[in-house]
């Protein structure tokens, strides 16, 4: 037989009815869907029925790996778990991306993934030994316990080196946004923590020691990663974020997910009072920053323990983020009782009120039991829908961050995806705040000038116009380039602060080099790809996700809409970091000049021609969103067809 390098070829089902356990064969899906997202999706494709709800025992849970990862490839070991979400409007498939060391670990005894079905009648957890040998073991010790008691605890059963991801109360009482939380204080949302303790699954345990993965062209994969150092490597290279800064609070020690050099800064951080916690420079870190800088004038302890209460119960702080936004509103108009649920609307801001929220709804007491929900759900039957304007989408999630009225390449991405696209969005979004920096400064800070800035647009998203923000043209092309690459990143199973690198400032142009993931990837496995064939990759698992999606109840073209306050609402301001170097909010337009987006709007007949060019790139039916059968065909799904053509998502060829 021909050595595989790259995947084990096994993907490990348990299901939890019954303990019982089935192999999956990775190689029949590997050409088409690479690993991650892709091969998941396919299966959920395959598995899920479309009746199926978020806490039904059939829902299908993966953990899943990429070809890359486990092994030195950097930033390469993130792994993925996806499912159907609790947390979306209405229930329907959704992934979470994390890093730390599990997605290694799993390659290492094995394994390409784990497919988790069925509920257990008890509590229970998995543990996955050398050899991918499976069994469950007894959990209803650990039931009630928090994550960081958990982990503990399973550290002491089975040794530092396990790594684990568990649940805490939230998940158990199947809060809608609870997440999953892993060893090295890694966390994933979307709401699978509530789906885990939906099946009972208190934590999977993997105990594989590091391993040498195989490579096959080592000499190939040496120079890359050289090439690779050379772009990221360095101060002077622009690639490197900003150390968390909470006033009271000191890093004590870096924190790297496996195989990542660490450019996002993530550590152990500890404040004064010898509380310590995971953390790095991202919304997750200072979803309380506004509420605590309101009420006191500083940043510092209460938003250091909000983040501490969500990972040591399991929620999802965006969601957090959400309910601290919109409840003091709420309380004021007297839509939930203050003084009957112990939410002074005056103690905003401080550790005791978000403790109390947090309390309510991990337990699910009174009005909890209505936020455990989410802002969407509970908003609508308090009738109080009015505050989520601009804040929440219809489906549940972000509805603004990097917002379509400042970046309107993410106009389209945030029309066709119902669950809130983060990676997707980041790739307009952190080469224009590199921009920023240097505009904000005068050229005093950063290297990414409006010139440079316009060959990573030719260069990443297709036309040097795709840096024009003032005009509609070629944006419809540089969203779908930007959501292919993306896909094929998931499909993989790249860190999105590392990867693509895209900027640098340790070349003279700036822009860094498209084909490496996919030069990478060839090195590892063996097998022959360019980046065509890797953006490729990644729109093929694009096509198939919107198939899941329209099956789902997704209805095309009809659904593909933005919230209505970005066609009226004027934008006025904008978070970090956007708001700090560039509070004017100036964007780049024709031919590099600088124009304002304070005040704009998305308008209609703008959007209707990016959305018109997106399909068109797409190749999908420019009426209705729909597929073509030649478009399928094209992208190797045609095995995909006969379904969609039955439920009519297939529009003929004209």
């Amino acid at each position: 037989m021909e050595k595989v390098f790259g995947w084990t070829g096994k993907i490990l089902r348990v299901n939890l009815n019954d303990g019982s356990l089935f192999d999956i064969s990775t190689l029949e899906h590997v050409h088409r869907f690479i690993g991650g997202r892709g091969i998941a999706s396919r299966i959920y494709w395959d598995e899920m029925n479309t009746s199926t709800g978020a806490f039904d025992a059939d829902n299908h849970l993966f953990f899943m790996n990429g070809p890359l990862c486990g092994t030195q490839a950097p930033a390469a070991s993130r792994w993925i778990v996806l499912g159907k979400s609790p947390m979306a409007i209405p229930e329907q498939y959704a992934f979470g991306n994390l890093g730390g060391h599990l997605g290694a670990a799993l390659k290492w005894v094995g394994l390409d993934g784990l497919d988790i079905t069925g509920a257990s009648p008890k509590p229970v957890i998995i543990v996955i030994e050398s050899g991918g040998k499976c069994f469950l073991k007894d959990a209803s010790h650990l039931w009630g316990k928090n994550t960081f008691e958990t982990i503990m605890a399973l550290e002491k059963s089975f040794g530092d080196k396990a790594c684990i991801a568990t649940i805490g109360r939230a998940g158990e009482m199947r809060t809608r946004f609870a997440n999953i939380i892993g060893s090295g204080g890694v966390s994933a949302t979307k709401g699978f923590g509530a789906v885990m303790g939906s099946k009972n699954l208190k934590a999977v345990v993997v105990m594989g020691n590091k391993v040498e993965l195989p490579i096959a062209k080592p000499e190939s994969f040496k120079k890359i990663k050289q090439e690779i150092s050379t772009l990221w490597k360095g101060e002077t290279s622009g690639r490197y974020w900003n150390e968390l800064v909470i006033e009271g609070t000191e890093k004590i020690k870096n924190a790297y997910c496996y195989g990542c050099p660490g450019i996002c800064r993530r550590g152990i951080y500890q404040n004064k009072k010898g509380i310590k916690g995971y953390r790095k420079t991202c919304v997750s870190a200072y979803f309380y920053s506004k509420q605590e800088m309101d009420k006191t004038g500083k940043m510092a302890e209460a938003t250091f323990y909000a983040t501490q209460l969500a990972n040591k119960h399991g929620l999802c702080v965006l969601e957090l983020r959400f309910l601290v936004t919109w409840l003091p509103e709420a309380l004021k108009r007297g839509f939930i009782d203050a003084k009957e649920t112990g939410l002074n609307p005056d103690e905003v801001g401080t550790s005791e009120w978000i403790e109390t929220l947090v309390n309510l709804i991990i337990s699910r007491e009174g009005v909890g039991d209505l936020l455990a929900e989410g802002s969407r759900r509970s908003a609508r039957e308090l009738g109080a829908e009015d505050l989520l304007e601009g804040l929440v989408t219809k489906t549940g999630f972000d509805a603004d961050y990097y917002t379509p009225r400042l970046f309107i390449t993410n106009a389209p991405i945030y029309a066709t995806e119902p669950a809130y696209p983060i990676t997707q969005l980041h790739r307009v979004s952190f080469p224009m705040v590199k921009w920023m920096v240097w505009m904000g400064t005068e050229g005093m800070m950063g290297f990414l000038t409006t010139e440079k800035l316009r060959l990573l647009a030719k260069t990443f998203w297709g036309d040097e116009k795709a840096a024009e923000f003032d005009s509609p043209d070629k944006k419809g092309e540089a969203a779908v380039i930007t959501q292919n690459r993306s896909y094929a990143m998931e499909n993989f199973i790249l860190c999105d602060w590392f990867w693509p690198i895209d900027y640098t400032g340790n070349v003279e142009t700036g822009v860094g080099d498209p084909s490496l993931e996919a030069r990478l990837f060839s090195s590892v496995t063996g097998e022959d790809m360019d980046e065509d064939e890797f953006l490729r990759s990644g729109e093929r698992c694009a096509n198939l996700c919107r198939a899941i999606y329209l099956r789902e109840g997704r209805r095309g073209r009809i659904d593909d809409i933005l919230e209505e306050f970005n066609f009226t609402h004027p934008l006025k301001m904008q978070d970090p970091p956007v708001g700090l170097f560039n509070p004017e909010l100036m964007m780049p337009g024709k031919n590099g000049n600088l124009f304002s987006c304070k005040g704009s709007t998305v308008k209609k007949d703008v959007f209707k021609k990016i959305m018109d060019d997106y399909y068109k790139a797409r190749g999908w039916d420019l009426e209705t969103g729909l597929f073509t059968r030649n478009g399928l065909q094209d992208l190797d799904l045609a095995d995909i067809i006969p379904e969609l053509e039955g439920k009519g998502f297939l529009v003929a060829t004209k």
